[in-house]
């Protein structure tokens, strides 16, 4: 072996790791950018590939949902939703999606070659919505007319409303503790859940580096 394919042999390695970081890196980019489509802002994440390890993802989630109830999180609703895997014409992925109030859930289990793949992430649903305070700015003068109030008086109106509306949901300590405590219960059943089927197939159990979500940039700030 002379200089050259000794210096491409020792590079390789270094390579593969680079790309395999750059691939893991669009991945989440990618899964980032579908969820969100169905929610305002992504508030964290957390995920784990388990090798040499197989299991049923409906079984899984039906062990997620018992695990879930049984903490008692209140006004917690639990369904089943369906995502394209790419494409609108690609195949669809089944989630447990988990909502409390202005929250979402979305969790995934599935096989992955021959191991098995799980993910969640948490969502915020935007509760503010730029249309309809536009709306209600331009409709409510029209309706003053009717009533007989002038235009100036119902404009104004309208402006406060949504000022109101914009203001009451601004985040607040109460807010951000519900949050963490929602992310926290519902962490808590996925390893829970995820932990007793693959310690029973004689997996190690995660580490505790391996157990912490990723908060997004987003929570940080809203935190700091």
């Amino acid at each position: 072996m002379d200089a050259k394919d000794s210096l491409i042999a020792k590079s390789s390695p270094n390579v593969g790791l680079t790309f395999n970081h750059y691939f893991d890196r669009m991945r989440v980019k990618f899964q980032e950018m579908v969820l969100s489509k169905r929610v305002a802002s992504l508030l964290s994440r957390w995920h784990k590939l388990f090798e040499g390890f197989q299991e049923s993802p409906q079984k899984i989630y039906a062990a997620l949902e018992e695990a879930i109830e049984r903490r008692h999180i209140p006004d917690v609703e639990i369904s089943r939703v369906s995502y394209p895997e790419a494409g609108a014409l690609s195949a669809k992925r089944e989630y447990l999606r988990v909502r409390r109030k202005g929250h979402v859930f979305d969790v995934c289990a599935a096989p992955f070659g021959d191991g098995f793949f799980m993910s969640w992430w948490l969502g915020e649903k935007q509760e503010f919505s730029w249309r309809l305070a536009a709306l209600i700015i331009l409709l409510l003068p029209v309706i003053g007319l009717i009533f007989g109030l002038p235009w100036w008086l119902s404009l104004l109106i309208g402006l406060t409303i949504v000022v109101l509306w914009r203001l009451s949901l601004r985040p607040t300590y109460y807010r951000l503790d519900t949050a963490l405590m929602f992310q926290d219960s519902v962490h808590s059943a996925v390893l829970e859940v995820i932990g007793q089927a693959t310690e029973a197939k004689g997996l190690k159990a995660l580490s505790e580096l391996e157990r912490k979500p990723v908060l997004s940039d987003l929570l940080k700030r809203k935190l700091a």
